[in-house]
């Protein structure tokens, strides 16, 4: 680790780690909406939910230790057993909450007072019992499924000393009898002086051990002895298949990992050494080139001055990554700029490493510069990180395969980010009609939690408006005037298409709103109550870096 990386503190809270969704339905966590529509019938049951799945939440958490509560990064890894009927019999799961716990591995999860419960329209709540120093400790959640195989969840704590928030996913576990050939890697989180870290990779299995590349961008930098790092290390799963270890060393940091195996093709990542860093995020099977034609992106993180940001669009690629006809939308920190043209001036992708590197014309983060990103092609999207000086943004690109999503069906939806009251996480189910805009084409069930203040089944009712041209991108308009009772009353987002089930989003909700706007990225999935295949890339596109430790702000 750079050892003079600097502690600041920042005055706004910056965006927290991946993925996302779901529901509170008590209304002991928080106020509810008079507007609420009924549930969807969507055909879930308690049943839909049952095996070994892996739960992966990456936020931010409240240290209420000290004499001034404060905001630190948490995540949370691990596998539960449901038994498809509301109970949760067993579960092991790594916890990284620097700011109180600690780093716990190979936490119990108990079977007294875990358990979950699903509406019919695949929105749930659970809860997780575990152990730490002897004092049980209740973690709270939200869940969407998108099926049988699993969803978009969120923590959803409010109360006392366990106040937190974040995302992720929930997959059903396929154990993996070994871990070969290659993959790449994205992790996010922070430094050991809580300034934001990420990083991405990609490593080879050998009997040897791993050899490999990563790059890394800590708060904002990523200069020399970053970049294009030569890694080493080894991987190795234990007897079950089901979960193992991992050592990633470079010159820049060595690394301790949990891996936890979804299957072969995808693990998640929780970094496990004491003191940190504390980093967490997603595995994939390597590809060995980008794939030629539209891709869609989304970026998260912070500007060179610390502020938060998020950016997305889309772009022509060729397999080395020469990209055209490129436009990005972004939000930097309140400020909105949409269908901004950019392209690259030079582009490499180097087939013995799978590594990539795109300078880009035209791009911003609020600022004009040059800016480079480093990109692993992967099966779960292009891995991307910022390797400038410049700021931080980390997510993922996607090959486009469709430029409009169904009009049957429901939806799994997400967004996570930040407003003036800190991080927010937005959970949803909602169904799409194909009826033409300016109506209500969108209408469904919200629930959002603003670092411990929640709001329960909030009425959606939106308008989508795809762009005149047939490019995947379009506009999500949840107005103040319709039944939104969110925190910032409205919802303002840019989508793009990645394939029919599959929309990737931003969130553009100016400054100039009434509560001050907001910053964020999510998703939105479509929902199969029968369907077992899991849904590809749910969590890849919102990684970003967690926040510095700096003074809670609760609203009153």
């Amino acid at each position: 680790m750079n050892p003079h990386a600097s502690y600041k503190c920042a005055s706004r809270l910056l965006m927290a780690a991946t993925a996302i969704v779901s529901i509170l339905l008590t209304s002991g966590c928080g106020g509810t909406s008079s507007n609420t529509p009924p549930p969807n019938q969507s055909g879930f049951t308690t049943a839909s939910l049952t095996g070994t799945y892996v739960i992966s939440v990456t936020g931010t958490d409240v240290n209420t230790t000290t004499s001034t509560p404060e905001v630190v990064p948490f995540a949370l890894v691990g596998t539960i057993v449901s038994n498809g009927t509301g109970g949760i019999s067993s579960g092991t799961v790594d916890i990284s909450d620097p700011g109180n716990t600690g780093v716990n591995i190979g936490t119990a999860v108990s079977s007294t007072g875990s358990g979950y419960q699903i509406n019919t329209d695949g929105r749930g709540t659970a809860t997780l019992n575990v152990s730490i120093n002897g004092t049980t400790i209740p973690f709270d959640f939200d869940f969407v499924l998108t099926s049988t195989s699993g969803g978009l969840i969120s923590r959803f704590d409010d109360s006392g000393s366990d106040i937190g928030a974040g995302s992720g996913t929930i997959d059903l576990q396929s154990p993996a009898t070994s871990l070969t050939g290659s993959y790449a890697f994205s992790l996010s989180g922070a430094d050991t002086a809580g300034n934001p870290l990420g990083t991405v990779g990609a490593f080879t299995i050998g009997t040897s051990g791993i050899t490999g590349t990563e790059d890394f961008n800590e708060d904002g930098t990523s200069g020399s002895g970053f970049s294009d790092l030569a890694l080493t290390g080894q991987a190795t799963l234990g007897s079950s298949g089901t979960s193992g270890t991992a050592q990633l060393a470079t010159s820049f940091a060595t690394l301790g990992i949990d891996v936890w195996v979804i299957d072969s093709a995808h693990l998640k990542f929780i970094e496990t050494d004491a003191g940190g860093p504390f980093l967490s995020g997603d595995a994939y099977t390597q590809a060995t080139a980008l794939t030629a034609g539209q891709l869609v992106f989304t970026l998260s993180g912070t500007d060179g001055s610390g502020s938060p940001v998020v950016a997305g669009g889309y772009a022509t690629t060729d397999a080395n990554g020469n990209l055209s006809n490129g436009f990005e939308d972004f939000n930097d920190d309140g400020v909105v700029t949409v269908s901004k043209p950019f392209s690259t001036s030079s582009a490499a992708c180097v087939t013995a490493t799978g590594r990539c590197q795109l300078t880009l014309n035209g791009f911003s983060n609020g600022t004009s510069q040059t800016f480079v990103f480093a990109v692993y092609p992967s099966s779960g999207g292009g891995l991307a990180l910022e390797v400038d000086s410049f700021g931080l943004l980390q997510g993922a690109v996607y090959a486009q395969s469709g430029t409009s999503f169904t009009t049957s069906g429901g939806y799994g939806f997400n967004l996570t980010g930040e407003n003036s009251q800190g991080e927010v996480d937005d959970i949803a189910q909602f169904d799409v009609a194909s009826t033409a805009s300016p109506a209500a084409n969108i209408t469904g069930t919200l629930d959002e939690n603003t670092l411990g203040e929640p709001l329960v089944s909030v009425g959606l009712d939106a308008t989508y408006t795809p762009d005149s041209t047939p490019d995947g991108r379009g506009v999500i308009t949840a107005p103040t005037t319709g039944t939104l009772g969110n925190f910032i009353g409205e919802l303002n987002l840019v989508y793009y298409v990645v394939n029919s089930s599959t929309v990737i989003f931003i969130d553009v909700d100016a400054t100039t709103e009434p509560e001050g706007g907001q910053t964020g990225v999510g998703t939105f999935l479509a929902q199969s109550s029968t369907a077992s295949a899991a849904v590809a890339h749910r969590a890849v596109s919102m990684v970003r870096p967690v926040v510095r430790p700096h003074a809670a702000v609760r609203r009153k």
